[in-house]
């Protein structure tokens, strides 16, 4: 554990009571972490090689950059179900063909494994693609696959026939949306490989097919193919969410990654919690914006007592409720997914503020604050962050004074 400086006045700095850093993929013993991990519920992470491998049994999963090799910090993820079977075999006839054909194990893959396929055109005019019949959409999908080109370098990619079409290309790693209401994006994991995403919200039909159709250089899906051309394709995955996940690897079933729950409790929380104030600086990378996404939350193990950072949509909040009465929810500016910031959150009775990274400061100077006896990291029990934790730093005073008060207003300078 490292301690980190952090000025809250002009004057005068204070120490971080506690400071964690998750770069350094090293967990403090402090935190109580689990997520069961077996055969039958896998758990993914790009190690530091900047390779997809499996998780073991409550493992912290400190996620790199499959690029820059620098780690982004603790992954925490709600549970997530990958509905495809089969997601590296697409030789197995779950995967329907139309003038393609799979050369098995062509290639190594983005886990740096020699199991990534070849998808190849016919030597016919027309349609080239694989796909598989209504294979289990619900009202709102994503679907996911990594590629990389060969002879061909583009492809279309549907989530659901005529709901939603996105076009990629792995030869320069762009996407744009080619039909439909998808919404769709393209991630470079090294060594070629992309990961490429297409994502419906809200479909009124759970009818249709999933497809992947080869392209010529042109652009063009209906082509003349030479039976040698295509591209190479590994770990599919379909989601019933708006957003991906971490890759779920599956055989001949679906399989469901279970949550990430990280906690810190009984002695190892009240020897350095302030009970009538405090504030923490929390730096997160989301990797969605919607719903409820907590960077890091204290409670009494119930609703009716929480301070809590974290991600409302794309508002970042300071929220506090007090023996089931909300105090403050503070909205400190705005967040993009994927797109790390930095939350900052004070609350003593009378005066909260939070910020959104040197932002400006928003105040409630009208909030009790409860009395909390835990931490959950990147939870608040129900919901979940969906994207990495960098750091957390919390503070039990502020320059020796909370505030001041000038003709009724708290003053509170930041730096």
């Amino acid at each position: 554990m490292t301690t980190q400086n952090f000025s809250f006045t002009a004057t005068r700095r204070v120490l971080a009571k506690l400071a964690l850093d998750f770069t350094t993929a090293i967990l403090d013993p402090r935190i109580t972490f689990n997520r069961n991990t077996s055969a039958s519920n896998p758990a993914t992470f790009v190690g530091s090689n900047g390779y997809i491998q499996l998780a073991t049994n409550d493992q912290p999963r400190f996620n790199y950059d499959p690029v820059s090799l620098a780690c982004n910090g603790l992954l925490i993820e709600e549970s997530g179900t990958n509905i495809f079977q089969y997601s590296e075999n697409f030789e197995n006839a779950y995967w329907q063909k139309s003038d393609v054909s799979i050369v098995q194990n062509a290639i190594s893959s983005p886990a740096n494994t020699v199991t990534a396929d070849k998808l190849v055109e016919a030597a016919v005019s027309g349609f080239h693609y694989l796909f598989i019949s209504a294979p289990g959409w619900t009202g709102s999908n994503t679907v996911s696959i990594y590629a990389k080109a060969g002879e061909r370098n583009s492809f279309l990619l549907t989530n659901a026939s005529n709901i939603g079409y996105a076009s990629f290309n792995v030869g320069n790693g762009t996407c744009s949306i080619f039909s439909g209401s998808a919404t769709a994006s393209i991630s470079n994991v090294g060594n070629g490989w992309y990961r490429c995403i297409c994502s419906v919200d809200n479909r009124l039909s759970t009818s249709g097919d999933f497809q992947l159709i080869l392209t010529d250089n042109s652009g063009s899906a209906n082509y003349v193919g030479n039976g040698v051309s295509g591209i190479y394709i590994w770990g599919a995955q379909n989601e019933a969410r708006t957003f991906a996940t971490s890759y779920i690897p599956t055989t001949s079933a679906a399989l469901t990654r279970n949550a990430d729950v990280a906690t810190v409790t009984g002695t190892n929380f009240s020897d350095w919690w302030q009970a009538d104030r405090g504030g923490v600086l929390v730096r997160a990378l989301p990797s969605t914006v919607s719903g409820t996404r907590p960077l890091v939350q204290f409670d009494d193990a119930t609703a009716d007592n929480i301070i809590a950072l974290r991600g409302n949509t794309a508002n970042p909040e300071l929220y506090i409720v007090d023996g089931g009465a909300p105090q403050a929810q503070i909205d400190a500016g705005a967040i993009i997914a994927n797109t790390a910031y930095s939350l900052t959150g004070w609350w003593q009775t009378n005066f909260c503020a939070a910020r959104k990274d040197n932002g400006a400061r928003v105040e409630d100077l009208t909030a009790t604050t409860p009395t909390v006896a835990q931490m959950r990291l990147g939870s608040d029990g129900t919901n979940y962050l969906n994207g990495h934790l960098a750091t957390i730093s919390y503070y039990d005073k502020f320059s020796g004074r909370i505030y001041t008060r000038r003709k009724n207003k708290a003053i509170f300078t930041v730096i």
